[in-house]
C-alpha cells in the first residue's frame, strides 16, 4: 500500500531557503500543487528584541482573485503552523504577534483553487520565546482573561480596518508546572451574524493575542460580532462599533 502523493512545487525557489520547508508541505499543504510567489509578502522586524513577542505582517493583496485560506507556518518552531486564515468576506491582510523558539523560516501559504501560493523570509532570533519564561515577569493576570478589546478604522470604500486584542495567557505547556492554556479560535462575524473572517490559532501565538485584519462587505453593518473559544471551554465575546462614514459608504 503506497501513501498519497507529495505535493509538488511548480516554480522558483523557497525564498526563505529552509531544509525543512518538505517536511512543512507534507505536514500541511497536502498533495495539492504549489508555488512560490513573490505577491505572497511576509513582513518581519529587522532586530528581534522579544522572542515571545515577534510582529509578524502576511499581505497576499497583490494576488489576483480570491483567497480561501492563509497558513503561516515557522518551520523551526515546536509548534509549526502557527495560523490557519480564512479570509471568508476580508482581505487577503494579516498581522500578529507570536513565540519564536529559534531562528527561523516563517512561510505563508495562500490557497487559491486547487494551488498554495507560498511566500517566505527567514528571521534571525535567539532562543527560548516557546519554552522560557521570560525573566521577572509574572503569568498573565488571570481575572481578565477572555476580555476582548477591538477598533475599527475605515480603509477604503467597503473595507474595515480592525484590530482585535484578546486577553489571554496563550500557554503552550512547555513550560514546567504550567500546562497548555490558549485561545483556539477567533471569529468576526457582520452584526447579521454572516462570517467574514475566522482565525485558528495554535500555542505559538503570543500572549494576549492580538490581530490586524481589513474586513470587506458590500453593505458593511453598523457593528461586527467577535467571538473566541480557548482549549478549556472558554466562549468569549464582544461587539465593535464601525466608523459612522463607512457605514454610509463614504470616507470623511
Amino acid at each position: 500500500m503506497t501513501g498519497a502523493p507529495a505535493a509538488q512545487s511548480t516554480s522558483g525557489r523557497d525564498p526563505a531557503n529552509s531544509p525543512l520547508w518538505p517536511s512543512m508541505v507534507d505536514a500541511y499543504l497536502g498533495v495539492a500543487p504549489y508555488l512560490f510567489d513573490d505577491r505572497v509578502k511576509v513582513e518581519l522586524p529587522p532586530v528581534t528584541e522579544d522572542q515571545t513577542r515577534v510582529p509578524v505582517t502576511i499581505d497576499a493583496r497583490g494576488l489576483v482573485g480570491a483567497v480561501e485560506e492563509i497558513l503561516v507556518i515557522a518551520d523551526l518552531n515546536p509548534f509549526p503552523l502557527t495560523v490557519r486564515f480564512t479570509p471568508l468576506k476580508a482581505q487577503p491582510f494579516l498581522s500578529l504577534r507570536m513565540k519564536i523558539e529559534q531562528g527561523t523560516a516563517i512561510h505563508a501559504a495562500a490557497r487559491q483553487g486547487g494551488v498554495w501560493r507560498v511566500g517566505g523570509r527567514y528571521l534571525d532570533a535567539s532562543g527560548g520565546g516557546c519554552s522560557v519564561k521570560p525573566p521577572g515577569s509574572a503569568r498573565a493576570d488571570l481575572s481578565n482573561v477572555g476580555q476582548i478589546r477591538a477598533r475599527a478604522w475605515a480603509e477604503s470604500a467597503g473595507a474595515t480596518r480592525l484590530r482585535v486584542r484578546v486577553s489571554h495567557p496563550m500557554d503552550n505547556g512547555m513550560i514546567a508546572n504550567v500546562p497548555a492554556y490558549f485561545v483556539e479560535t477567533l471569529e468576526i462575524a457582520g452584526a447579521d451574524g454572516a462570517m467574514l473572517a475566522r482565525l485558528e490559532l495554535s500555542e505559538a501565538v503570543a500572549p494576549d493575542p492580538t490581530f490586524t485584519l481589513l474586513t470587506e462587505e458590500a453593505k458593511p453593518s453598523d457593528r461586527l460580532l467577535l467571538r473566541a473559544r480557548d482549549n478549556n471551554g472558554g466562549d468569549f465575546r464582544a461587539e465593535v462599533s464601525r466608523p459612522a462614514a463607512l457605514r454610509q459608504g463614504r470616507l470623511e
